[in-house]
């Protein structure tokens, strides 16, 4: 449903959505896109004995969001940077199934600028939900979040109204006829800010998909020795150039059931291996081409908490935490020294 919730879409919104669709460009409120530099997204960061922590999956739940966050020592009550130095990686996967996504985002952003004066650092992963998105696969988009992202782009709009006058912005589009102009803009608005060289889109060009920390990998769901061949910063910046409209279409390793935000390969018993053995090969094989020791992912909810497998060669962080999932209680993953602990409340 384009409407998450149990709820089957209004058949007129579903047509305007399809009207929508067919637009080269939808409709933007101000001024047209203009041509953005493609981001190159960080691949690798020196650890230099710094303290890693990992987040997993969020899925649009702000309050869980800084259970989290407050939970990872990074984060105090009032929602300040205190990790100091503390490389911080949110494995991706911010976006759909919950209303808070855009305020997440820019907590994020926001604690990514007080790390790094700090000497810490704050890093992003897309997911395969960020990936959907671009691709205008709204399916799990919640009313609420479609509802947070009209309001983001009608007060943007107001601010160049009044910076431009109302007569030198683009005016809204007719809301169609059986539809509520809340839901037509919710649509409308979601669009213009996720679809390539959309606002959104542009700020998740800068996420990597793959990195390493060090002696530690990130992928949202896994890598195999053929991802480590095609190269991690090939990969980031393909998807990067996509983000922004560069590229018409990412590169397959985002897109293919086992790339490096599908694969249910390395998720345990809750990604339906009843055994690991083959995915520990490919595994082991992968990270001796990095050289790093351990794997950590997200991706598959684990029901039961955060684990490990492979003899702890992978990690798997995502507890299901959002009320979206199953609003399980927040855990984290710390390493120190090469030291891997589970963080839980």
């Amino acid at each position: 449903a384009l409407l998450a919730g149990g709820a089957a879409a209004a058949p007129a919104l579903l047509a305007a959505r399809s009207a929508l669709a067919k637009k080269a460009n939808p409709g933007k409120p101000g001024a047209q896109r203009i041509k953005i530099d493609v981001p190159k997204p960080v691949t690798n960061l020196d650890l230099n004995g710094r303290r890693l922590v990992a987040v997993g999956d969020i899925h649009g739940d702000f309050a869980q969001a800084m259970k989290a966050l407050e939970l990872s020592k990074c984060m105090d009550s009032e929602g300040k940077w205190i990790g100091g130095t503390t490389v911080l990686v949110q494995v991706g996967d911010i976006l759909d199934r919950g209303d808070n996504e855009l305020a997440i985002m820019r907590k994020f952003q926001k604690l990514a600028k007080e790390a790094k004066e700090a000497g810490g650092d704050v890093v992003v992963m897309n997911g395969n939900h960020e990936i959907m998105n671009v691709m205008g696969d709204f399916r799990y988009v919640t009313k609420g979040a479609f509802g947070e992202c009209r309001r983001w782009v009608e007060k943007r709009r107001a601010r160049e109204a009044e910076k431009l006058g109302e007569e030198n912005v683009e005016p809204l589009p007719p809301v169609p006829d059986g539809v509520t102009p809340n839901s037509y803009y919710g649509l409308w608005a979601r669009r213009d800010l996720f679809l390539p060289g959309g606002e959104m889109a542009v700020k998740m060009a800068s996420n990597p998909c793959v990195l390493q920390v060090g002696d530690t990998v990130f992928a949202h769901a896994g890598i195999t020795e053929n991802h480590v061949d095609y190269g991690f910063q090939r990969l980031n910046n393909e998807v990067a150039a996509w983000m922004v409209g560069k590229n018409s279409q990412p590169p397959k390793h985002v897109l293919e059931e086992k790339g490096v935000v599908w694969t249910r390969d390395y998720g345990g018993a809750e990604g339906g291996n009843k055994s690991e053995a083959a995915a520990c090969k490919r595994l082991n094989e992968a990270l001796d081409a990095t050289g790093a020791k351990r794997l950590i992912v997200g991706h598959t909810p684990q029901q039961k908490g955060i684990n490990s497998g492979c003899g702890g060669k992978v990690w798997r962080s995502d507890t299901g935490m959002s009320r979206g999932i199953y609003g399980n209680t927040p855990q984290v993953i710390e390493i120190v020294n090469g030291r891997v602990r589970i963080l839980s409340a």
